[in-house]
């Protein structure tokens, strides 16, 4: 029918609804953004007295167009009096430039009582990839402090995108070996979007069976995202007899916009791949004591992640075997009497052959009379030294038999003060200079302080300062290096990151026995 044989009661009236143009993100940015989807909605009016038919909603636009895509839309019945919400989607690619576009809308009816266009302006912004990928993991368990057969574990793996643009469909799934079977979580899991620096936890409840021949755990993660190049697999490869966290970790899911993207990750890159060494040291024995909780004085920060991660060391990198090696966490008085006449047998029982690591992380204090210095345990009083263990004890209890060598690693400082250089609760104010110890046997001691320096903690790393650059050392030569060039690294290092970030300087030291003379220095912890 031509519009002049119309009557007036069939003609129609198309308007847009004052104010109803909106536009529309997946993402609430008010943006066309590259990569992404978004839509501009509208609500159409017939405000005339017959019903419109076949009409074309049209959007045309000018200013930054490149790769966006605008979709018209037919309608085919807006009847007389009815208002009709209409949404048009615009798909932006990957080719989208920063700018500004203007979409026009129009509604056209085919006898010309279609709508005037209306203008909409709304801001360009170019493609953002995303990068999704497993940036961490941690093990931890209900019962054992290592990864063991037939004992279930927890995976727990960080997600993250860690670029600025969003990903849109990510999906996780995760492939196990056979004989690694898996008791709670989902082999598959899927997120609608994850956005620039967000992160993600997930937990799988994992078990070891007996069938299982390698000692090496390798779980393969696998990682997608919508425009399927910008996410990466990653392999993890756990070991068995590898230590475990002490506590999962809580995961802030949706983080504030950052102008740098941070890569989440679950405490300190040396509590990472550790190296793996392909000796067993059968005659290396290993006591590891970590002290962080105290009934009377103020904790240690980290101290337990030290003594931890030491113990994770002596198994894995210098390839102590397991019997070999004791970690005792809050140790009382009496364990560490233990321990150590623990060491003093083994050394009776290997008359000489055997080779002896004491680690300490925890407070240490001074006697204020003849300056000597003692061990802190968890039940003892910071002013009252015969709640404490002597070093000068310790010294002579290490070396009542003959060892090829005895490596002693001190992460305490006893002058008086804490990691974080206050004083101790029982101290009284002032710091005590220790007095310097001579050593008998084949030993050799690295502390992490000297004199009345404080032993301070690298909070970024999670660890004492003295312990995070002597596992540092280790990890990154293998466990293969002297104790000259661990000293000197240790030293080095500790020194500059102490005065740069503490403003104060902590200087490590090494005490060697006469009987070692300049021969230490070509010793090492693997042999």
């Amino acid at each position: 029918m031509n519009p002049g044989e119309l009557k007036a009661s069939d003609l129609p009236n198309l308007e847009i609804v004052s104010n109803s143009i909106s536009f529309n993100d997946i993402e609430g940015k008010n943006v066309v953004q590259g990569g992404k989807k978004s839509k501009i909605c509208l609500d159409i009016q017939n405000t005339g007295k017959g019903d419109a038919r076949h009409c074309k909603v049209i959007i045309t636009a000018k200013g930054a167009t490149r790769d966006i895509v605008i979709n018209n839309k037919d309608v085919e019945l807006i009847k007389a009096g009815a208002t009709q919400t209409i949404e048009l989607p615009i798909t932006a690619g990957i080719g989208t430039i920063d700018g500004e576009v203007e979409f026009s809308v129009q509604v056209n009816e085919p006898n010309g009582f279609g709508t005037d266009p209306q203008l909409i302006t709304v801001k360009t912004k170019a493609f953002e990839a995303p990068l999704v990928k497993i940036t961490d993991y941690s093990l931890t368990a209900e019962t054992g402090t290592t990864l063991k057969k037939k004992q279930p574990f927890d995976l727990q793996l960080l997600l993250q995108n860690i670029k600025h643009g969003s990903a849109n469909d990510v999906v996780v799934s995760i492939e196990l070996p056979q004989n690694v079977l898996i008791l709670d979580g989902n082999l598959t899991t899927t997120y609608t979007v994850l956005e620039g620096g967000e992160t993600k936890s997930l937990v799988y409840s994992l078990i070891v069976n007996n069938n299982y021949t390698s000692n090496t755990i390798p779980i393969k993660v696998h990682l997608k995202e919508s425009l399927g190049k910008y996410a990466e697999d990653r392999t993890i490869s756990l070991n068995l007899d590898q230590a475990m966290a002490s506590t999962k970790i809580a995961i802030d899911a949706r983080p504030e916009p950052l102008k740098e993207v941070l890569i989440a990750q679950f405490g300190s890159d040396v509590d990472r791949d550790i190296p793996v060494a392909n000796i067993k040291q059968d005659k290396t024995f290993a006591v590891v004591i970590a002290n962080e909780n105290y009934k009377t004085e103020d904790n240690v920060p980290y101290a337990l992640n030290d003594g931890s991660m030491f113990e994770s060391y002596c198994l894995n990198t210098l390839g102590i075997p397991r019997n070999n090696v004791h970690y005792i966490t809050e140790a009382t008085l009496n364990s560490i009497k233990y321990q150590i006449d623990w060491l003093r047998q083994v050394m009776d029982a290997y008359n000489g052959e055997a080779r002896i690591i004491f680690y300490y992380a925890g407070h240490g204090i001074p006697n204020e009379s003849d300056h000597s210095a003692y061990l802190l345990p968890v039940d003892g009083y910071g002013n009252n030294t015969s709640t404490g263990y002597s070093l000068n004890l310790l010294y002579k209890e290490l070396s009542a038999h003959p060892s090829k060598a005895v490596a002693v690693f001190l992460d305490a400082c006893f002058s008086g003060t804490k990691r974080d250089g206050s004083m101790m609760a029982s101290a009284r104010g002032i710091r005590i200079k220790v007095a310097d110890t001579s050593l008998t046997g084949n030993m050799v001691v690295f502390s992490a302080a000297q004199g009345d320096e404080t032993a301070y903690p690298f909070k970024e790393q999670q660890h004492g300062l003295f312990t995070y650059y002597l596992l540092k050392t280790l990890k990154e030569t293998k466990g293969n290096v002297t104790l000259g060039e661990l000293s000197n690294s240790v030293i080095q290092y500790v020194k500059r990151q102490s005065i740069v970030v503490n403003g104060k300087m902590q200087t490590p030291t090494v005490i060697v026995s006469d009987t070692l003379k300049e021969e230490w220095k070509s010793l090492k912890l693997i042999q």
